[in-house]
């Protein structure tokens, strides 16, 4: 017969396990839903998660609970420069000639504040295994 800190401990990895799977399959759906993107906005996400990846570490603004909006701004404003600076991504000329100035500039931010809040929700979530 099992003790008692051994049937916790088993009742314990059953639900870091199911946790991971339900991670797992968050992730799956959140690749499908970016699939459904339109090619110029995927364009932008791509360079969001980059930098995002680049920002994802311990003690990062990401992370804070209160995140300064200015370093929000200007690290989208860094990011809207990168994709600027491309000539290989053909989407971008397509912004420049079809939309309004700002609308790289939104898109991007609107992009960069939904990756960090998914990644936040993400580390809070994992936090608890």
């Amino acid at each position: 017969m099992k003790s008692m800190e051994e049937s916790r401990f088993s009742h314990k990895e059953e639900q870091n396990r199911k946790r991971y799977q339900e991670e797992g399959l968050l992730e799956q759906e959140w690749r499908r839903m970016k699939a459904y993107y339109p090619r110029r906005a995927a364009a932008v996400q791509a360079a969001v998660e980059d930098a995002c990846d680049r920002l994802d570490y311990e003690g990062s603004f990401l992370f804070d609970e209160h995140p300064d909006p200015w370093t929000v701004r200007r690290t989208c404003q860094d990011i809207c420069r990168q994709l600027n600076g491309r000539k290989n991504i053909q989407a971008m000329a397509v912004f420049r000639e079809d939309l309004p100035k700002d609308s790289l500039s939104d898109l991007t931010q609107a992009l960069f504040c939904q990756e960090m809040h998914r990644r936040r929700c993400r580390r809070k979530r994992l936090k608890r295994i």
